[in-house]
């Protein structure tokens, strides 16, 4: 076993080694311990032939955990416990609970105040809406399109598209939820160029 020699500015005792051959023993640790640089120690153990443990070892928190807190949802309908950074704590569990909570659309009260459609509130209830709309028809496929359109991108031939009767854009500002803006009752098949200009005349 090495003892030393042009690498090492120390000698190591034999209760040294031992601890510096325990793979389980953390190389910061063992700077402590043995009082010595790390450099020092990775070199002693990559020649003693130590295999150290890569990853979190088990038992011990990652940063994440630290910086977290447990918060309870401040929708009554819902109280249910999650996880939020401790710096800037969330009140609601999810967007479905804040908007019921917060939303004048939802409640039914209120002036009526359309919501900014310019934002990534926005874009993460489309992409929610895309989402449970796929879901829904696959397994409406036989209400929604009987007679098997394919679908198609704008511009090609035959094609037709997945659409919502109630714009997701006119939903998301009446504060109408994913689920219901999804619904088979609000999905039909469109020919491409007829689902396109609906975005310049009313239908």
């Amino acid at each position: 076993m090495p003892r030393g020699g042009f690498r090492y500015k120390r000698t190591f005792t034999e209760d040294e080694l031992k601890l510096i051959a325990n793979p389980n023993i953390s190389l910061t640790n063992l700077c402590e311990l043995v009082n010595a640089s790390m450099p020092t120690i990775s070199k002693l153990r990559k020649d003693l032939g130590v295999t150290t443990i890569k990853g979190r070892r088990a038992g011990s928190v990652v940063p994440q955990q630290r910086r977290t807190i447990q918060c309870v949802c401040q929708n009554p309908d819902c109280k249910k416990e999650f996880s939020s950074i401790k710096s800037v704590p969330r009140k609601y569990c999810s967007h479905l609970c804040h908007i019921t909570v917060y939303n004048p659309g939802v409640k039914g009260v209120g002036n009526g105040k359309m919501r900014n459609p310019n934002t990534p509130e926005y874009r993460r209830y489309v992409r929610q809406v895309h989402g449970l709309s796929q879901k829904v028809y696959e397994q409406n496929i036989d209400i929604i399109n009987p007679e098997r359109h394919p679908r198609t991108l704008c511009g090609v031939e035959g094609g037709w598209q997945l659409d919502h009767i109630i714009p997701i854009k006119e939903c998301f500002e009446k504060g109408i939820t994913t689920e219901e803006a999804s619904a088979i009752t609000n999905l039909r098949m469109l020919p491409w160029k007829d689902n396109l200009m609906r975005q310049y005349k009313n239908v």
